[in-house]
Protein backbone atom coordinates (compact mmCIF):
# COMPACT_ATOMS: atom_id res chain seq x y z
CA UNK A 1 0.00 0.00 0.00
CA UNK A 2 1.23 3.17 -1.11
CA UNK A 3 1.76 5.63 1.73
CA UNK A 4 -0.56 8.69 0.46
CA UNK A 5 0.79 10.96 3.42
CA UNK A 6 3.76 12.86 2.44
CA UNK A 7 5.73 15.12 4.91
CA UNK A 8 5.42 18.39 3.89
CA UNK A 9 7.68 21.55 5.11
CA UNK A 10 6.79 23.69 7.40
CA UNK A 11 9.45 26.28 6.58
CA UNK A 12 7.82 29.46 5.79
CA UNK A 13 9.56 32.61 4.09
CA UNK A 14 8.89 35.93 5.90
CA UNK A 15 11.06 38.11 3.88
CA UNK A 16 8.15 39.98 2.79
CA UNK A 17 6.44 40.42 6.26
CA UNK A 18 8.03 43.87 6.76
CA UNK A 19 7.16 45.00 3.26
CA UNK A 20 3.48 44.01 3.72
CA UNK A 21 3.45 45.41 7.35
CA UNK A 22 4.10 49.00 6.57
CA UNK A 23 2.19 48.95 3.51
CA UNK A 24 -0.95 47.86 5.27
CA UNK A 25 -0.24 50.31 8.33
CA UNK A 26 0.28 53.50 5.56
CA UNK A 27 -2.89 51.98 4.03
CA UNK A 28 -4.59 51.55 6.73
CA UNK A 29 -3.63 55.67 8.22
CA UNK A 30 -4.68 56.82 4.53
CA UNK A 31 -8.02 54.97 5.08
CA UNK A 32 -8.40 56.08 8.07
CA UNK A 33 -7.81 59.69 7.75
CA UNK A 34 -9.75 59.52 4.11
CA UNK A 35 -13.17 58.25 6.37
CA UNK A 36 -12.38 61.36 8.76
CA UNK A 37 -11.63 58.26 12.01
CA UNK A 38 -9.36 58.17 15.06
CA UNK A 39 -5.56 57.10 14.15
CA UNK A 40 -6.60 53.84 16.67
CA UNK A 41 -9.08 52.95 14.05
CA UNK A 42 -6.17 53.60 11.10
CA UNK A 43 -4.18 50.74 13.22
CA UNK A 44 -6.39 48.66 13.50
CA UNK A 45 -7.35 48.97 9.62
CA UNK A 46 -3.89 48.48 9.21
CA UNK A 47 -3.18 45.30 11.35
CA UNK A 48 -6.58 43.81 9.68
CA UNK A 49 -4.82 44.17 6.03
CA UNK A 50 -1.90 42.92 6.94
CA UNK A 51 -3.05 39.66 8.34
CA UNK A 52 -5.66 39.20 5.68
CA UNK A 53 -2.73 39.80 2.99
CA UNK A 54 -0.35 37.60 4.99
CA UNK A 55 -3.27 34.91 5.04
CA UNK A 56 -3.52 35.06 0.87
CA UNK A 57 0.11 35.02 0.51
CA UNK A 58 0.61 32.03 3.04
CA UNK A 59 -2.30 30.40 0.74
CA UNK A 60 -0.98 31.08 -2.13
CA UNK A 61 2.75 29.89 -1.24
CA UNK A 62 0.68 26.60 0.02
CA UNK A 63 -0.69 25.98 -2.89
CA UNK A 64 2.11 26.06 -4.56
CA UNK A 65 3.31 22.81 -2.76
CA UNK A 66 0.17 21.23 -3.13
CA UNK A 67 1.17 21.70 -6.96
CA UNK A 68 4.13 20.50 -6.79
CA UNK A 69 3.68 17.62 -5.29
CA UNK A 70 1.04 16.36 -7.30
CA UNK A 71 3.36 16.15 -10.18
Amino acid sequence: MKNSLKKQSTEMDFSSLSTILTTSAAAGIAIANYLGKKPQTGGMIGAGLSLLITGLVTALEDDKTTTNLQN
